[in-house]
């Protein structure tokens, strides 16, 4: 997977042109590790130089002037694409070469496949008497999907109720008051197998 990032639709024409002449500057200036860069070195200085006249011609807002500067705003995309194409074969995964080329270094995505980490920091804050109400809330993790959210009478050898809800805090209703309750929570992720919290109780008003 290539490690150079370059979101050309992202850039103004200004940020496009200081971006192609960062590239050019310090592939120029690193002779040794870019000795035969493919666009070569002119090309790119000739697609900016170009892209630089066009978009001054459009700046009265001409219809033609317009057209050529995008035109030559594409080429310029073109020509720098194709030259992070070969800074990433040069570079083979290593950042400090890509940054050394003017490009920006890809940031790796977080995997969060595997068996989700343990949900922590669980609290439950009982609503008002007569509610029957608990809310719950964990630390929020990432690459959760959902949270499942767990509840039983304290002290009953007896099977988990179970809550699926879409953020880090759920309320849970429907509860007994008066009594007390158990709670539990897992992230539920790309692996559904779930990681439970420490077990925490608390009243229901």
């Amino acid at each position: 997977m290539s490690q150079v990032t370059l979101n050309e639709r992202g850039h103004k024409d200004v940020e496009l042109m200081q971006m192609a002449e960062q590239v050019l500057s310090k592939m120029a200036a690193e002779t040794e590790l870019f000795a035969t860069p493919v666009p070569a070195l002119p090309i790119l200085e000739e697609a900016l130089h170009a892209f630089r006249n066009a978009a001054t011609e459009a700046y009265y807002r001409d219809t033609r002037a317009i057209l050529i500067r995008n035109q030559k705003r594409t080429e310029l995309a073109y020509v720098l694409k194709e030259l992070a194409k070969y800074v990433d074969t040069i570079a083979n995964t290593d950042p400090t070469i890509i940054l050394a080329a003017g490009y920006a270094v890809r940031k790796s995505k977080t995997s969060y496949g595997g068996v989700v980490p343990k949900a922590g920091q669980l609290i439950a804050r009982p609503e008002e008497v007569g509610s029957g109400r608990v809310k719950l809330k964990t630390q929020r993790w990432r690459g959760a999907r959902m949270y499942q959210y767990q509840f039983r009478i304290k002290g009953q050898n007896v099977d988990w109720n179970t809550r699926l809800c879409s953020k880090s805090s759920c309320i849970i209703d429907g509860l007994e008051s008066f009594r007390k309750y158990e709670f539990r929570v897992s992230y539920i992720g790309i692996d559904p197998t779930p990681n439970y919290s420490d077990i925490i109780s608390s009243y229901v008003l």
